[in-house]
């Protein structure tokens, strides 16, 4: 992964460094966190045992920028918000429909979907404006957050530290995993679907 130079630095500056990065991510996402996840734990952890602290503090500091975008959800109102979401989401196919859909996700499963929506490419950084939007309870946002960031970023890591010292592109590893990961999603929703008609 080509770095630039705010990137270098911070990954450079220890473990207080990854945490910035990763609020960077989230709330400046100039590299995709697949990419940035897996060259942290090829390039950046020294040992096992500091691994998991990592993680987490690459998780805080990802849910702290999501926190953010909470706020600024809150203060745009719904009407530009939705604007916001499907201009960011266009990529990923998120239009006014699927805005509405995940709107009405967070109303009913405010804490299942926000922690869904952290582990689901295209839609990380629209799920903190939705949540802002409709108010949910900073509790619920936040420890939901937190831990699908966990549950994001800990493949990532470990996987990239399990390829130390292989020859193998960052980004084409992200890739692989975030394809695995639309695969089991899809799979859920189907068997979702079928449970419900059941």
């Amino acid at each position: 992964m080509e770095q630039t130079g705010w990137l270098a630095l911070l990954l450079a500056s220890g473990i207080a460094g990854i945490g910035a990065a990763a609020f960077a991510e989230k709330l400046v996402p100039v590299f995709p966190s697949y990419v940035l996840y897996v060259w942290v734990g090829m390039h950046a952890v020294p040992d096992a045992l500091r691994l998991a602290l990592i993680i987490l503090v690459a998780s805080v500091g990802s849910t702290l920028g999501a926190v953010c975008w909470y706020a600024i959800g809150r203060a745009l109102g719904p009407r530009r918000t939705e604007a916001l979401v499907v201009r960011l989401g266009r990529r990923a196919g998120l239009d006014a429909a699927r805005y509405s859909a995940l709107a009405e996700g967070c109303r009913s499963r405010p804490f299942a979907l926000v922690l869904l929506g952290q582990v689901t490419p295209g839609v990380r950084l629209c799920v903190p404006l939705i949540a802002g939007v409709l108010e949910l309870r900073a509790i619920t946002f936040f420890s939901a957050t937190l831990l699908g960031n966990a549950a994001w970023n800990a493949p990532l890591i470990g996987l990239g530290y399990a390829l130390r010292g292989v020859s193998r592109d960052p980004a084409q590893v992200g890739l692989a995993v975030v394809a695995a990961l639309v695969v089991l999603e899809g799979l859920l929703v189907v068997a979702m679907r079928r449970r419900r008609r059941a």
